[in-house]
C-alpha cells in the first residue's frame, strides 16, 4: 500500500453554503466559519454549536455519499453528495425539525428519522437518491429502532417500535416493513396500502418473559435474538419457528456483544481472568459453550466497541474501542495496512476509519486530535498521484492554536488500584502561577473519558481553568482491576475521584484553594457528592441533569414507561431501600445538603425521562432549607441534558460568571 507520509496533496471539496444555496443574514453568528481573531475571547457559542458535517456515509456502491450537515439556525439537514461530480443535494425537516439519524439501505434508497425541537420523536421516513424532495413517512410519533436490514430484500427493514406513542410509551413490537412509498399507522393499529403495495410484511411474536431491551438481527439481516430483562436479570432468547426460544447464556458473566460470523454465533465479552482484561470471545448460543478468542487487549476489557462489518457480507472487519486514547484491532489486511498508513500521515492524531463502499476502494476517514474537532477525508488507496481528498471541517471555526493539549495523569485508589485520568492545563498554568480547576467527572458512570477535543473542556480552559477528569472505577475497560460489585459502588467512584484530586495538587500546578466540581448526569451526582462529603475540599459545584436520592429514583422507576427495565436492575444491584436504609444513606447526597457549605448551580430539563427533573428540586429546596446559596436553571423544553443551542448558550454563560465568582482569589489577610 502507498505511504502517504510525503508528498500528500489534499484537495478539498467545497460544501460551503452557497453551494448548498443555504445563504443566511449576516448578522446570524452560526453563519460564521472562521475562527474569530486572536485578540478576541472565543465565544461560548464557538464551543457548542453543533458540527457543521458529522456522520459521513458512503453508500454500498461509493458513488455518493450521505452526510448530517448543520445550518445556520441550529437545524441538522440531510446532505448528499455525487463523488464525481461534487453535486450536492439536500434534505431538510423543516423549522424546529431535525434529521436524527439515517443509514444507505442499498445503493439509492435512504432510511432517516426526524425529532422535533431536538427532544419529540416524529417518526422514520424514507428518500431516493436524487429525489430527496420525494421523501416520505414509514410510520409517525413513535420512538422507533432499526434493528435489521434484511440482505435478500434490500428495500425491506425491520424495525422495534420501542415506545408506542398509542399506549402511552409502552413496546410496540417489532415489525418487518417495505420502504417502498406505502404507510404504516402504528400508533392507530392499521396498515395502510399505498402505491406500491402492502406494507407491513411481518409482525414477529412478542417476547412474554419480561421487558425487551434489545432485538439483534444477524448476518442476512434478518431478526435473530432479542434480550429480555425481568427483576434486573438479563436473558438472551432467539427467534426459531417464530417462537422465541431461550440460550443458555448467563449474560452477567458473558455480556452481549454482537454477532458472529456464523448463523447461531454471537461475540461476547469473556468470563473474568485473574489479573488480566476480559477479552472477546465467541459463543454458541444453542450450547452455550464459549469458543475462540478473537480480539483482546493487555490493558483494557474490550468493552463498549464498534465492530466493523464488511458491507458485502457482514463478516467482521475489525474492532474499534475508546478508552484513554481511541484505538482499533483489525483483522483484516486491508484495514490494517490502512491504518497504519493513516497513522505515519497523520502524526500525533486519531485516524479513525468510518467504513468504506463495497469493493474496499473508498473509504471514509475522521481525523482528529486533543486540540482539533476533526476533519472528514475520503481515502482511495489506490488513487494516484495522491489518495486523500479532504472533504469538510467538522468546525472550522475552532482555531486549534488556541485550543489547550490533554495531559495523561495516572494515580492510585485508596485501595491501591492504578486509575487513568486526563489533565487539560489553561495556557499559562505553572508552578509559579498555579491556575484554579474545575473536576469533571464523566456521566454514566459506565462510560469513559478519553483524550480528544472536548468542547466543555476547551470552554473551561479558554477561561483560564485547569480541567481534571478522572475515570473512576466503573469506567468502561477497567473494570477488571476491581471486584465485580464495585460496578455499583457509587460511594467508592466517589473516593476515587477525590483521591485523582489530591493526587493532582501534588503537582504544584493547581490552586488548592480554587477548586470546583461540575458534571452532567452521573456525573452530576458525583458533583453533590463531592461537596457533601468533601466540605473543604471545593469551593462550589455545578450538577446538570443529576440524581441525588437513589431510595427515590428506584421508587419513581417502578412506573416509567421509557425505562421499563431499570427498576428491577436497581433493586438487584442497590437492594431494597427498607433492608438496607444505611447505605441508601451513604450514597444519596440529598440526604447530606447540611454538609455542603459552598455555593451550588443546579441545571435540569423539565422533560428529563433518564433523571427526573423533581431530584433537581428536591436539592433546590434542601439547599433553600439549610440556607446553602445557590443558583438554577430549570428549562421545560429540555430532556437528558440541554441540547438546544439557545439553551446551552445560556447554561454556560450562567456556569462562566457562576465559577468566576465563586472561584475568584480570596482577599488576602
Amino acid at each position: 500500500m502507498k505511504n502517504w507520509s510525503k508528498g500528500v496533496a489534499l484537495i478539498s471539496i467545497s460544501l460551503s453554503l452557497i453551494v448548498l444555496g443555504l445563504a443566511k443574514p449576516k448578522d446570524n453568528p452560526l453563519d460564521r466559519l472562521k475562527p474569530v481573531p486572536e485578540n478576541e475571547p472565543i465565544p461560548i457559542i464557538d464551543f457548542f454549536r453543533p458540527r457543521l458535517f458529522a456522520h459521513p456515509e458512503l453508500n454500498p456502491a461509493g458513488t455518493h455519499f450521505a452526510a448530517i450537515y448543520s445550518v445556520g439556525d441550529d437545524r441538522r439537514d440531510l446532505v448528499t453528495m455525487e463523488l464525481a461530480t461534487a453535486k450536492v443535494d439536500r434534505l431538510s425537516g423543516g423549522t424546529d425539525y431535525d434529521i436524527a439519524n439515517f443509514c444507505w439501505l442499498n445503493d439509492e434508497r435512504i432510511l432517516f428519522s426526524i425529532i422535533r425541537e431536538k427532544l419529540y420523536s416524529v417518526g422514520l421516513f424514507a428518500v431516493s437518491l436524487n429525489r430527496l424532495d420525494d421523501s416520505y413517512p414509514l410510520q409517525r410519533y413513535n420512538v422507533v429502532i432499526p434493528v435489521g436490514f434484511p440482505r435478500a430484500k434490500p428495500t425491506d427493514v425491520i424495525i422495534w417500535v420501542k415506545n408506542s406513542a398509542l399506549d402511552g410509551g409502552a413496546d410496540g413490537g417489532a415489525w418487518k416493513i417495505d420502504t417502498k412509498k406505502t404507510y404504516l399507522d402504528v400508533t392507530n393499529r392499521t396498515t395502510r396500502v399505498g402505491d406500491s403495495g402492502v406494507f407491513v410484511r411481518r409482525r414477529y411474536p412478542q417476547p412474554e418473559s419480561g421487558d425487551v431491551v434489545s432485538y439483534i438481527s444477524d448476518l442476512n439481516g434478518e431478526l435473530a435474538f432479542a434480550t429480555i430483562a425481568k427483576n434486573g436479570v438479563f436473558t438472551l432468547y432467539r427467534l426459531e419457528d417464530d417462537k422465541w426460544v431461550h440460550c443458555p447464556i448467563d449474560l452477567d458473566v458473558t455480556p452481549l456483544v454482537a454477532v458472529g460470523n456464523k448463523p447461531g454465533e454471537l461475540i461476547v465479552l469473556g468470563p473474568r481472568r485473574e489479573g488480566k482484561p476480559r477479552a472477546l470471545q465467541l459463543l454458541n448460543t444453542e450450547t452455550g459453550e464459549l469458543g475462540a478468542v478473537i480480539a483482546e487487549d493487555d490493558k483494557y476489557d474490550l468493552k463498549n466497541i464498534n465492530v466493523v462489518r464488511d458491507p458485502i457480507d457482514s463478516h467482521i472487519l475489525g474492532i474499534q474501542y475508546q478508552q484513554i486514547q481511541p484505538d482499533a484491532i483489525w483483522l483484516d489486511p486491508v484495514y490494517q495496512k490502512l491504518q497504519a498508513s493513516l497513522a505515519v500521515t497523520f502524526p500525533e492524531k486519531a485516524a479513525t476509519i468510518l467504513g468504506s463502499d463495497r469493493n474496499k476502494s473508498r473509504f471514509f476517514v475522521r481525523v482528529s486530535s486533543d486540540i482539533d474537532p476533526g476533519t472528514y477525508y475520503l481515502v482511495q488507496p489506490g488513487k494516484q498521484p495522491a489518495g486523500i481528498t479532504e472533504i469538510i471541517s467538522m468546525a472550522p471555526w475552532i482555531d486549534s492554536k488556541r485550543m489547550q493539549p490533554m495531559q495523561r495523569l495516572d494515580y492510585k485508589t485508596r485501595d491501591g488500584q492504578k486509575i487513568e485520568g486526563l489533565v487539560t492545563l489553561p495556557a499559562g498554568a505553572s508552578k509559579e502561577t498555579p491556575a484554579p480547576l474545575v473536576v469533571l467527572p464523566h456521566g454514566g458512570p459506565w462510560v469513559n473519558d478519553s483524550w480528544g477535543w472536548d468542547p466543555e473542556v476547551q470552554f473551561l480552559a479558554s477561561r483560564g481553568y485547569a480541567v481534571f477528569q478522572p475515570n473512576y472505577r466503573g469506567s468502561t475497560g477497567t473494570e477488571w482491576k476491581f471486584p465485580a460489585e464495585d460496578t455499583w459502588a457509587f460511594r467508592k467512584m466517589h473516593d476515587d475521584v477525590t483521591d485523582g484530586v489530591k493526587q493532582l495538587l501534588k503537582t504544584g500546578l493547581i490552586d488548592p484553594d480554587r477548586i470546583a466540581i461540575m458534571g452532567s448526569s452521573f456525573g452530576g451526582y458525583l458533583a453533590i457528592c463531592g461537596v457533601a462529603y468533601e466540605p473543604d475540599l471545593y469551593r462550589c459545584a455545578v450538577t446538570i441533569s443529576g440524581i441525588f436520592d437513589w431510595e427515590q429514583v428506584i421508587k419513581e422507576s417502578r412506573d416509567n414507561e421509557y425505562g421499563r427495565s431499570s427498576y428491577g436492575v436497581l433493586r438487584r444491584h442497590l437492594g431494597n431501600p427498607a433492608q438496607h436504609q444505611e447505605m441508601f444513606n451513604r450514597i444519596s447526597p440529598l440526604r447530606a445538603v447540611d454538609h455542603i457549605k459552598v455555593p451550588v448551580f443546579v441545571a435540569h430539563g423539565g422533560s428529563d425521562h433518564v433523571a427526573d427533573v423533581a431530584e433537581s428540586k428536591k436539592l433546590i429546596s434542601k439547599l433553600k432549607k439549610h440556607k446553602v446559596p445557590f443558583e438554577k436553571q430549570i428549562e421545560n423544553d429540555e430532556g437528558h441534558g440541554f441540547h438546544k443551542l439557545e439553551n446551552e448558550v445560556e447554561l454556560y454563560t450562567a456556569i462562566e460568571a457562576f465559577l468566576k465568582t465563586n472561584l475568584a482569589p480570596r482577599p488576602k489577610t
